[in-house]
């Protein structure tokens, strides 16, 4: 545990940073010590390693305490139970000391750590430490996957390799639905590489899974959602899920080779796109579901896959109140909550209303005490009351620290500021812009939802860009990608690029859309978590003093 003694001592400079009486980031961070305190002990490290990666930029002297104190407890045997995300964070701001640690002291986040390292481009130290890992046994073959796909971007020969030499070592005796899945994700990433190779496995998994009775007996289990075509397939069973995934990969690699399974796929036409809309796994291990639950989940998860489809927002908060219902309904779990989840990220599109949001809160907030959910579901739960103005269903400890990691989030936001070059080859900057209220919008051309919100992006531009409002809409993706989409487009307010996301990281931009607006002094007045209407939109430009 990070001893409170220790922030005093970091407070001293915190009236460099305070403006008027609100909390300077020292402050702020000292609050989420003080309540991670109260919680046990790898819920406490997943929110102060959160409070470190939003500090990292900035204060990395503040950064470096809450990841001492993380790696100190795991040398100690005191938090053996890392989370994903707690790997992550250790893998990017102490990627030396968790190799050195990690392995030996939590042995179970090692899939974790060499997918983190990969992902944060240690690409050299995460292939070490995987050979020598699943040499001994550690590992299991498909912990690979982030691996490949990250060698695939740069050295395509090494991935061909690495994926053939997985493969080669895998046992496909008893092929067990868990392991089946990633296979087919590991493909995919290997696909670029090695097509063949990939195209195999594909055949490969589909042999197994189209034997009458496949995953029946089956220590794992994985459903997913699918769209074919214009139609939505909810599978209720690991065979089905399985065969649609492969069919689906295979198709588009080496359509020639499916006819010899044409017998077990005749339920689905195939001839067209495909799209993986969700899915949901049970590892070994995990208790078995009833038949009932099975069903009720599917029946959700279609729902979900369809939410987006429906023509208006009261259809969707009929909707969203009809699921969050059926989600209370299941028994506690990870599943129960992985729904709950879902659902909690697409109401949050658009208008849907506060009876509609407080019953998704409900639900994710039953469902987040019926399991030993982790800081990120907090953080979901925490932004809908802080964000979406939904009463707290409970008062919670974790709830708490979960509010004082947003606040901290949004402290760091203030302070950043940006410089960006825009489309146009103009330099954009916060400081730049004061005098004028800025809503700074985050997006991507391959986003639903932040396609959905640009028209009314653009009325607002034309409507008060007179009165002195700016509009910044940033993607993080190539000049090309960009410029491609808005050639189809008729928006005239700036779009600035951010390909090293420096700024999305520096806003703490892990989804998108997301909206930040600043007033005429470039204070933080509001931020949008999602999707806005014109509505919500002139709703927050009140705050900044536009009407």
């Amino acid at each position: 545990m990070l001893s409170s003694r220790l922030w005093p001592a970091l407070l001293m400079c915190a009236g460099a940073y305070a403006a008027g009486d609100a909390k300077s980031t020292p402050q702020t961070a000292s609050l989420v010590e003080q309540r991670a305190e109260r919680l046990p002990a790898p819920l406490a490290i997943q929110f102060r390693m959160f409070a470190a990666e939003a500090l990292q930029p900035r204060y990395p002297e503040l950064a470096r305490k809450f990841v001492e104190a993380t790696l100190e407890q795991v040398r100690t045997g005191k938090a053996p139970n890392l989370g994903q995300d707690v790997v992550r964070i250790l893998a990017e701001l102490a990627p030396d000391e968790a190799i050195a640690t990690l392995p030996e002291a939590a042995p179970s986040t090692l899939p974790y750590l060499i997918g983190a390292l990969a992902r944060t481009n240690h690409t050299d130290s995460a292939l070490a430490l995987y050979r020598s890992s699943f040499s001994h046994g550690k590992v299991r073959v498909t912990a690979v996957s982030p691996l490949i796909a990250q060698l695939a971007k740069e050295r395509r020969h090494e991935a061909a390799a690495l994926f053939q030499e997985s493969v080669a070592a895998f046992s496909f005796d008893d092929l067990e639905p868990w392991d089946a899945w990633w296979l087919i994700t590991t493909a995919g990433s290997a696909a670029s590489a090695s097509p063949e190779a990939a195209a195999d496995l594909y055949v490969r998994i589909l042999t197994a899974a189209s034997a009458p009775g496949y995953g029946d007996k089956s220590k794992s289990s994985v459903t997913a959602t699918f769209r074919i075509g214009s139609a939505t397939v909810a599978t209720t069973n690991s065979r089905d899920t399985l065969l649609l995934a492969a069919a689906a990969r295979l198709h588009a690699l080496a359509p020639e080779r499916l006819e010899k399974f044409q017998s077990a796929l005749s339920r689905w036409d195939l001839t067209g796109p495909v799209t993986l809309q969700g899915y949901n796994i049970r590892p070994p291990g995990a208790p078995s579901r009833n038949t009932a639950d099975s069903a009720a989940t599917a029946s959700i998860n279609k729902s979900l896959s369809q939410f987006r489809g429906l023509p208006t927002d009261a259809d969707r908060a009929k909707t969203a109140i009809e699921v969050a219902g059926q989600i209370r309904a299941l028994p506690g779990g990870a599943e129960k909550l992985s729904l709950a989840q879902a659902l909690s990220n697409l109401s949050t599109e658009g208008d849907l209303g506060k009876d509609a949001l407080a019953a998704v809160a409900t639900a994710l907030a039953q469902s987040i005490r019926e399991t030993s959910a982790d800081a990120r579901a907090w953080l979901e739960l925490a932004s809908l009351v802080r964000y979406e103005h939904v009463p707290a269903p409970f008062s919670d400890p974790a709830l708490d620290a979960a509010d004082s990691v947003l606040a901290l989030r949004e402290t760091l936001a203030q302070e950043a500021g940006f410089a960006l070059t825009g489309l146009d080859g103009k330099l954009y900057s916060l400081s730049g812009l004061r005098g004028r209220v800025v809503l700074l919008n985050f997006w991507a051309t391959w986003c639903p939802p932040c396609r959905k919100e640009m028209p009314d992006m653009e009325k607002l531009y034309r409507a008060f860009e007179k009165q002195g409002f700016t509009l910044l809409a940033v993607s993080d993706e190539e000049r090309d990608t960009v410029a491609g989409f808005l050639r189809k487009q008729d928006f005239t307010f700036p779009i600035l690029l951010d390909p090293g996301r420096k700024v999305h990281t520096a806003f703490a931009v892990e989804g998108i859309p997301k909206s930040f607006l600043f007033d005429r002094e470039g204070k933080l007045v509001s931020q949008a978590i999602d999707m806005r209407t014109e509505r919500q939109f002139l709703e927050m430009l009140k705050k900044a003093g536009l009407e």
